[in-house]
């Protein structure tokens, strides 16, 4: 939908933001009619479901962009805030792994696209589906806090799941537990100086 068309009435379409003009996404925007408008976020499909995009591409060239949004708009309360991350890069994981950490200990989720046309779909799917939308895009058995938790912590390079779940017992929350005295890994089995070494890392180091 051209943005210099007729308004059209915000709930029967998906409100973009003036930053993503010339977003390739756009132009896939088949199924549902899209409108500028004045956002925080860049796409708001409703009130509770609102969602930043991010070309890894771009990510790596600029790391500090997304931490700088995500605590931005912290402060505004949606129900449902997403990340969709193009992933048109070669050998993404390493940059995935350390998005999924920021973008659950912020508070959002991350979904995953491989071109314009999936990110477009990805919108589609929230816009027309609903609630029913949100279940297929979370189509995996529900996990408890501790399991997404642990599966986080799988992402610190050299720990495995194993290791992941022995850590996360021992602390009561994600902030104890990032703020651990590093003594206390090492006495856990399974984790070397290599390992600790790599957690400390992962939760003190920068994200820029």
């Amino acid at each position: 939908m051209d943005s210099s068309a007729p308004k059209a009435d915000n709930e029967q379409c998906i409100l973009v933001s003036p930053r993503q003009r010339g977003n390739p996404l756009i132009r896939h925007l088949k199924k549902v009619t899209w409108v500028e408008g004045d956002i925080q976020y860049d796409y708001k499909v409703t009130e509770g479901i609102q969602v930043l995009f991010l070309s890894l591409k771009y990510h790596r060239m600029h790391r500090g962009y997304i931490v700088a949004r995500l605590k931005h708009l912290r402060s505004h309360r949606v129900k449902n805030p997403f990340v969709i991350c193009q992933v048109d890069i070669e050998e993404p994981q390493e940059i995935i792994a350390e998005l999924t950490v920021i973008t659950f200990t912020l508070g959002y989720r991350i979904l995953l696209s491989w071109s314009a046309r999936e990110s477009a779909a990805v919108l589609e799917i929230l816009k027309l589906d609903g609630n029913k939308g949100l279940e297929f895009l979370h189509r995996k058995e529900e996990k408890t806090h501790m399991e997404t938790v642990q599966d986080i912590i799988a992402c610190v390079r050299h720990v495995n799941s194993t290791d992941a779940a022995k850590i996360s017992k021992r602390s009561d929350t994600v902030k104890q537990l990032i703020h651990e005295n590093p003594s206390k890994f090492e006495g856990i089995p399974g984790l070397g100086k290599r390992k600790v070494q790599s957690l400390i890392s992962a939760f003190n180091d920068s994200f820029f």
